[in-house]
C-alpha cells in the first residue's frame, strides 16, 4: 500500500509529539513492506524531493507570510495574517495537487495542518483518494491549538476562533476518516460539530518503539525521595503549580528533578521562582538517562494535554505517575493503580499525592502496574495493524468522485 503523510514540518527536531508519533508509523509502515511518502511545508521556495529512512520526503515552500517552524515568535499583526490565510489557503493546494498527481498514492493520511490549511480535506477529497485525519491538537477548532488562555481551559471558542475557524466545521466532512490519538481529543471536535459526518470516526491511542527509550537501563540506586518532570517548560504544563506543591511538600530528603527546555525567558525565569536546594533543573536530558534516576514523574498539565507521550515512556520504566486530570491523561492513568490523577483546580490535592506515594510499599506495588499497563502502548505492530486495516478499509469502500465543471 502506498500512503501519502502530509504534515506542518518534516523535522521532529522543528516539532514534537506528533512528528515523532508520525515518524513512528511511517518507519513501522516502511519495515512491514509499505511505501510511505512525506509532504511538509518548508521556508525555500517550489518543491523539494529527498529520502529519510526509507520515506520519500517531498517539502513545499510555505506561500504565506512566514515559515511555521521553528523562528522567533513573530509580532501579534503578522500573526493574525499569517492565520487568517492559514484558514483556508488555497495557494498552498497546487503543491498538495501535484503531489497527489505523481505519487497517485492509497491512501492520504494528515496530521497536522498549519501551512496546508482546512482546504486540504477538499483537495484530497477532489482528487477521489480516501483521507484519514489523525487529530494530535486542537487547531482545527483554536488557531494556537490549546483552547488555553490567560492561564485557563477555554470553555467555548473565543470570537478570533470562531472567525478563523469558520470553513473548518463543514470542510472536515470532506475527510473519509478521522482518528483521536486520545478519546478526549476526538470527543472535543466532534462537540463542537466537526467530523460529524465522518463515516470513520476510531480512538487510537499512539505507541512508542521500545528500543530508543533504553528500557534496559538499570534504575539508579540514592537516598531519600526523588520525584521527577520530563517535558517542555511552558507555562500550559503545570511546571509552577509543581514548584508550589513541593513547597508545600516538606520532606526534608525529597528532590524534584526537572528535565527539559522551553523558551529561553520562561526557563530562566524558573529557578528564580525557587530558593530550595532540593529542586535542581537539568536541562536536556534522554529518557534512558532521566527515569531511572527517579522514583515517580509528576504531569501537571494546566490545559488539556491532548495524549502527552512522557506518561507512558514513564509507566513503561516503571515509574508511577501524578497526572492531572486533563485531557487525555486520564486515558493512561488508572487511578490508584499505576498512578494517581488530581485536579490541577485544587492544589492540595497534588500536595496530598505527593505525600501518597512517599509509602515505599505503595510505591513499588504502583511500579508493576505501571510497567505492565505500558505493554499497549509499546506494541507497536499492533498499533500499525490498526491503521493499516483502516486504510485497506477505506481503500475498498472509496470510488472516484464524478468530474465537476
Amino acid at each position: 500500500m502506498k500512503i501519502l503523510f502530509l504534515n506542518t514540518l518534516d523535522d521532529p527536531a522543528d516539532g514534537g509529539g506528533a512528528e515523532v508519533t508520525m515518524w513512528t508509523l511511517m518507519r513501522a509502515l516502511t519495515e512491514a513492506g509499505h511505501q510511505c511518502i512525506l509532504l511538509a511545508t518548508s521556508k525555500g521556495h517550489g518543491l523539494q524531493c529527498s529520502e529519510r529512512d526509507g520515506v520519500r520526503v517531498w517539502r513545499a515552500g510555505i506561500r504565506n507570510i512566514y515559515w511555521p517552524g521553528k523562528r522567533n515568535r513573530a509580532p501579534a499583526a503578522a500573526r493574525l495574517l499569517w492565520h487568517a490565510i492559514d484558514s483556508y489557503n488555497p495557494l498552498m493546494q497546487g503543491y498538495l495537487e501535484q503531489i497527489l498527481e505523481t505519487e497517485k498514492p492509497d491512501v492520504v493520511s494528515i496530521h497536522n495542518l498549519p501551512g496546508w490549511s482546512s482546504a486540504a480535506w477538499g483537495t484530497v477529497r477532489r482528487a477521489g483518494i480516501p483521507s484519514v485525519q489523525v487529530l494530535h491538537d486542537q487547531y482545527a477548532l483554536c488557531p494556537k491549538s490549546a483552547m488555553f488562555n490567560d492561564g485557563c481551559n477555554c470553555q467555548r471558542q473565543c470570537m478570533s476562533c470562531r472567525l478563523l475557524r469558520l470553513p473548518h466545521r463543514a470542510l472536515s466532512n470532506g475527510a473519509s476518516a478521522v482518528v483521536g490519538v486520545s478519546r478526549f481529543i476526538l470527543d472535543r471536535h466532534l462537540d463542537y460539530g466537526c467530523f460529524a459526518q465522518v463515516a470513520h470516526q476510531r480512538v487510537i491511542h499512539n505507541a512508542r518503539q521500545p528500543s530508543p527509550l533504553g528500557l534496559d537501563a538499570p534504575n539508579v540506586p540514592h537516598a531519600g525521595l526523588r520525584i521527577g518532570f520530563i517535558g517542555r517548560l511552558d507555562p500550559t504544563k503545570g511546571v509552577e503549580a509543581l514548584l508550589q506543591a513541593f513547597r508545600e511538600y516538606e520532606r526534608p530528603d525529597a528532590e524534584l528533578w526537572i528535565a527539559g527546555t522551553g523558551k529561553s525567558v520562561y526557563q530562566a525565569s524558573l529557578p528564580a521562582m525557587v530558593q530550595d536546594p532540593r529542586v535542581r533543573f537539568l536541562g536536556h536530558v534522554s529518557p534512558r538517562e532521566f527515569y531511572p534516576q527517579v522514583d515517580f514523574v509528576v504531569v501537571p498539565s494546566l490545559w488539556n494535554d491532548t495524549f502527552p507521550g512522557v506518561v507512558f515512556e514513564s509507566l513503561a520504566f516503571g515509574k508511577p505517575v501524578i497526572g492531572s486530570r486533563r485531557g487525555g491523561i486520564p486515558e493512561m492513568i488508572r487511578d490508584g493503580a499505576n498512578g494517581l490523577l488530581f485536579d490541577p483546580d485544587r492544589p492540595q490535592e497534588l500536595v496530598a499525592a505527593l505525600w501518597q506515594l512517599s509509602d515505599d510499599s505503595l510505591r513499588e506495588r504502583m511500579g508493576r502496574d505501571a510497567r505492565e499497563s505500558a505493554a499497549s502502548f509499546l506494541d507497536v505492530n499492533a498499533w500499525v495493524d490498526l491503521y493499516v486495516g483502516l486504510y485497506r478499509e477505506l481503500v475498498r469502500s472509496v470510488s472516484p468522485l464524478p468530474e465537476t465543471t
